[in-house]
């Protein structure tokens, strides 16, 4: 019986394709690296954290944050403004639902308008870099995520998009996305 190494030297192509098609649809997700870094993470201390936090929300953020979850939950699908002054512990809401979403197993994508407001965010990345934003953004932009790719399986896995300084951003990149 030949060695491994040697059928692979004759046939490389060919049992690629085999083990290619044998893989479960399923299966496919696991290995899809932008969703593994959006789950990749240690629920038991996640949880321990959303717990902790929560307990130091005021009144505001403890609305703000019930709002959401009730939207992500019972997948509602809601757009929620989350607005306040400087220093109100926005980003700190922001991280603690992302906390809450990803300790259920689930994705939650972090993104913002600046590169220095997405570096506070948890597993925070540009708008831009992210949804594949074009610049310039123009009318007449169109989306170049394509079906079956890496980010469009972790788009429709999704299950809340925090995006911290949306104000910031052009309207014609929020149309974008949307």
């Amino acid at each position: 019986m030949p060695k491994p190494q040697q059928v692979w030297n004759v046939v490389p192509g060919k049992l690629a394709v085999v083990y290619r098609y044998d893989i479960d649809a399923d299966k496919m997700i696991l290995w899809n690296r932008l969703l593994q870094e959006e789950t990749d993470y240690d629920v038991e201390e996640l949880k321990r954290r959303v717990d902790e936090n929560k307990a130091r929300y005021n009144g505001e953020q403890l609305g703000a944050s019930n709002e959401v979850m009730d939207s992500v939950d019972n997948n509602l699908g809601k757009i929620i403004f989350i607005h306040n002054a400087g220093g109100c512990g926005k980003t700190f809401v922001c991280n603690t639902l992302a906390s809450a979403v990803w300790s259920n197993g689930d994705v939650a994508l972090c993104v913002a308008s600046s590169g220095i407001a997405a570096l506070l965010l948890e597993g925070g990345r540009t708008a831009h870099l992210r949804f594949k934003i074009p610049i310039p953004t123009l009318d007449t932009s169109i989306a170049n995520i394509k079906r079956g790719t890496q980010l469009s399986q972790l788009l429709l896995q999704t299950k809340v998009v925090i995006w911290d300084v949306v104000p910031m951003q052009h309207k014609n990149a929020i149309d974008f996305v949307d």
